[in-house]
């Protein structure tokens, strides 16, 4: 049944409560304390574990392997593959939904089996993530507010 609301804050905290990875934007304040309590080096190790987990996972079920696993700070990229195996993850993600953690870590690992964009990489992309339309969406609307993020001397209003 579709419920029409006519107050678009109710409609979109109603969106986020059924599809929480995909409409729930990053909480500014809440992350910004995690990022000043912990610091950039605790989240870079929360990102090591967290992609190592997640790329033991998908690889697995994609039947793929990978090389090795680095957390980087990249200035324009959530994540790369090179021609050895090799997967570098940008750290800030970290701090994004599991979903998108997830379809950054399944991206990565389809460039294992096709190592560019075409239609058929895409393919192997929707195999495994077939929501990836909406996380490349959720990213692209959140990702200024995720590279803007410095640690260094931020000032956070309690």
């Amino acid at each position: 049944m579709i419920r029409l609301v006519s107050d678009v804050k109710l409609f979109l905290q109603a969106l986020s409560r059924e599809f929480p990875d995909v409409f729930s934007p990053p909480q500014p304040r809440r992350l910004a304390r995690k990022a000043c309590a912990a610091g950039e080096p605790a989240l870079r190790g929360e990102a090591r574990e967290k992609f190592a987990e997640r790329v033991a996972h998908w690889s697995g079920k994609m039947g793929v392997r990978a090389n090795q696993i680095r957390i980087k700070d990249q200035k324009s990229l959530w994540g790369s593959c090179s021609v050895q195996g090799n997967l570098n993850f940008n750290w800030r993600i970290i701090m994004a939904p599991e979903g998108i953690v997830d379809y950054i870590v399944i991206h990565e690992l389809a460039h294992l089996l096709e190592m560019n964009h075409s239609p058929r990489f895409w393919r192997h992309v929707e195999a495994w993530c077939p929501d990836w339309r909406t996380h490349r969406g959720w990213l692209r609307a959140n990702s200024g507010f995720l590279r803007a993020l410095r640690y260094r001397n931020m000032l956070i209003n309690k």
